[in-house]
């Protein structure tokens, strides 16, 4: 099983959510706190992929595997711009 943590702020602060399978909208009625907010994460099992808009839409970054990243801009990803994420 994939699972990613997903933060609000860089260096893993903030609010934060587990997310255990692709996420095809981060701005989803019923939790769309974290649509254009992911500034930090950690990959603890899986490769993900993160997307600029729903529905995997324009690819925001290469495939990651696990680690921890303190920045997405140290990872290609601009700051708060993730709408979805996709686990391979």
């Amino acid at each position: 099983m994939s699972h990613i943590i997903i933060f609000e702020h860089r260096n893993l602060h903030g609010g934060h959510k587990h997310v255990f399978d692709s996420e095809a909208n981060l701005n989803a009625g019923d939790d769309n706190f974290f649509n254009d907010r992911l500034s930090s994460f950690v990959i603890l099992d899986g490769r993900w992929q993160f997307f600029r808009d729903s529905n995997y839409g324009s690819p925001a970054s290469q495939i990651l595997g696990p680690g921890i990243y303190r920045w997405v801009e140290d990872h290609g990803i601009p700051n708060d711009s993730v709408s979805s994420l996709r686990s391979s």
